[in-house]
């Protein structure tokens, strides 16, 4: 049985089209399925957990019965149709990750990850490959105690991610002025980078922990980076001060090159901790945290179709 959670929200309602194609793929090929549609924030993550429950023991006329509260086998089939808000929502709501196999049905505004897994953005290849392909091994992100399947990170993405949250304007002209803004006014962050022996301090336009390779709707963070390795990518990026330093820097990662910028380094690790002198927020999967202790992990034991 594969459970279809959907977004109808997601991608300007593109997630509806998607599920139509997703729909006629699975009837074609014969495979069973569920829709659980979300209605609101946050239902998503309620339903992956609910399918992913192991079965609890209920007391029935004096005897113990074994109930299911989802759960029909192992590993759960959760199949996403949606962006990466909607992904980030059922990741952390998994139980337990070797529970499920994930299938993505790309539909919504940026889809990061599915191009770092290499899944196509057209819904009825993608809902072939789930039909046709084995599930692969992938890793994904434990940062404070919450999961990232993308990039977790901080600095002038998440402060333009802030200003987006507030005003009345929408769409791309509602990110467009707030990038604007940022460029004009961010400072930097005074931060410390630690992982095994290594720890360093410096003023931050950027710091990320990064499983995939974009964020921002198509913004190369970190070109290099592998989902499936076994470790996360760590790009720190100095911030000099000055609107034109910080523009200079940000063309770098517009165009894809940030890790050849100069005041850029990258490594790999399994572990990072990521600490700011005064409290910001951050960001995991595009999703805005505040008073998040940055402690990141790789997790393994999810399993894709891909």
């Amino acid at each position: 049985m594969h459970h279809i959670i959907v977004n109808p929200t997601a991608g300007k309602r593109k997630s509806k089209k998607s599920l139509e194609a997703v729909k006629r793929v699975f009837d074609e090929g014969g495979a069973s399925y569920l829709i659980h549609e979300t209605t609101r924030a946050g239902e998503a993550k309620e339903i992956a957990a609910r399918l992913t429950a192991p079965a609890l023991p209920l007391e029935t006329a004096g005897e113990v019965a074994l109930i299911d509260v989802g759960r029909v086998e192992e590993p759960v089939k959760l199949i996403i149709v949606g962006g990466d808000g909607t992904l980030h929502e059922v990741l952390n709501g998994i139980s337990e990750l070797s529970r499920c196999t994930l299938g993505l049905i790309p539909a919504g505004t940026g889809n990061d990850f599915a191009a770092a897994a290499g899944i196509p953005e057209n819904a009825e290849k993608a809902a072939r490959i789930i039909l046709k392909n084995e599930a692969k091994p992938i890793d994904c992100l434990e940062v404070g105690g919450l999961r990232s399947m993308n990039v977790a990170g901080l600095g002038i993405d998440v402060d333009v991610l802030v200003r987006c949250s507030k005003g009345k304007l929408k769409g791309k002209i509602k990110y467009l002025i707030s990038l604007i803004q940022s460029l004009f006014t961010f400072k930097g962050y005074e931060i410390t980078v630690e992982s095994g022996e290594k720890k360093e301090t410096f003023n931050g336009l950027i710091a990320a922990a990064c499983n995939g390779k974009k964020f921002g709707g198509g913004i190369k963070i970190c070109p290099v980076a592998e989902i499936d390795d076994g470790l996360m990518d760590v790009i720190m990026v100095d911030c000099l001060g000055g609107v034109f330093s910080i523009i200079k820097a940000f063309t770098w990662l517009m165009r894809g090159k940030i890790l050849e910028y100069p005041l850029a380094r990258h490594f790999r690790c399994e572990q990072v901790s990521v600490r700011t002198k005064n409290p910001c927020a951050a960001q995991l999967d595009g999703e805005v945290y505040e008073n998040l202790t940055f402690d990141a992990k790789i997790c393994k034991g999810l399993t894709m179709y891909r």
